[in-house]
């Protein structure tokens, strides 16, 4: 009994607007007679009879206005959802109303696949470009083991050989020529770990994130007059391998243009996360430069890896403004397919 009545409740609330109005109208001509007759029957003066007219007229507009306004409802929520969509959050849903019109209920509906099919989208797009990310960091690591465990050791070895010659040559005429290319080995084999580094650090795979900032920070302090800080404050779920990597080498690049442009005096690094949230922030205290207010400027570098951190559902933001230094912030949620 109870269903069938919801049944024809909800029928009736899904009739279309105009013949909801109609019905509403044809209600209140019905009242508006039966009022009309009542001085007839009753005692009931002219006036309070023109008074219960009135009246029945009124709530008669009330009715109207409130059945328009909820049959119209769902294009207000198809603004404000579009605006949401239009800022980035194309999670926004139009919610769904009983007593909406029907046509504009299923334009609701509608939107809302098109919503739903563009996240599925978005969600296999960021999970290709995790896979090629993954791809491109294990081809990345594997080049950087045989700089380091082949040309590397070949290079070592062969320094050795010329010491070896340098040492039966003795202070001949041989030895300078020999000295100078041992030196030229140092500095190769110097170049090729530097370069393996560069490809891959595998200080954050083998320590963890932290202590590989921690790492860049040293680096930092020991080349510039600069003084780098960390701040860690890690909690909640693991950070993915290939999400390390990235905010790795974003601070890298970030303590780099430091050294390089910034003229600063002082840099922080922090690292944070909770919530499905990593947050890497590193900030300075130099000059900045005189840029309109909402531009950025970054390296072709920290391009590259804001298209990656966009691809893993990351963001990536530079901050410069005059005698503000400079903010790097860069956002990644671990609870996407992709990270």
């Amino acid at each position: 009994m109870k269903t069938a009545a919801s049944l024809g409740l909800r029928a009736i609330l899904g009739v279309r607007l105009q013949a909801k109005v109609l019905g509403a109208n044809l209600a209140i001509l019905f009242v508006a007679l039966v009022a009309m007759q009542a001085p007839l029957r009753t005692s009931l003066t002219p006036s309070k009879a023109l008074a219960v007219v009135l009246l029945a007229l009124a709530g008669g507009a009330l009715v109207n206005y409130t059945l328009v306004r909820l049959a119209l409802k769902p294009l207000n929520d198809l603004e404000h959802v579009a605006r949401r969509v239009s800022e980035g959050n194309v999670s926004a849903r139009v919610p769904p109303s009983l007593v909406a019109d029907p046509d504009l209920a299923h334009l609701a509906s509608t939107m809302n696949e098109m919503l739903d099919n563009l996240e599925t989208g978005r969600s296999r797009l960021r999970k290709l470009g995790a896979d090629v990310a993954s791809a491109q960091e294990r081809e990345r690591a594997q080049l950087a083991r045989e700089l380091n465990d082949s040309v590397a050791q070949t290079l070592v070895a062969a320094s050795f050989q010329i010491a070896a010659a340098a040492g039966e040559v003795g202070t001949g005429p041989g030895c300078v020529p020999l000295d100078q290319a041992r030196t030229l080995m140092r500095s190769a084999v110097e170049e090729i770990r530097t370069l393996s580094r560069s490809l891959h650090p595998r200080v954050a795979d083998d320590l963890g994130l932290p202590a590989a900032l921690e790492a860049l920070i040293d680096g930092t302090r020991q080349r510039s007059l600069i003084d780098a800080r960390l701040t860690t404050d890690i909690s909640g779920p693991a950070i993915p391998l290939a999400v390390r990597t990235t905010l790795y080498r974003i601070a890298q690049e970030a303590l780099r243009d430091v050294e390089r442009q910034a003229d600063a005096t002082s840099v922080t690094l922090s690292l944070s996360s909770r919530l499905g949230v990593v947050e890497l922030e590193v900030a300075d205290d130099g000059p900045g430069t005189a840029e309109p207010a909402g531009t950025e400027n970054t390296s072709s570098v920290l391009a590259r890896m804001r298209e990656r951190l966009s691809l893993a559902g990351g963001e990536l933001h530079i901050h410069k403004a005059p005698d503000c230094g400079t903010r790097v912030v860069a956002t990644v949620r671990l609870d996407t397919e992709a990270a």
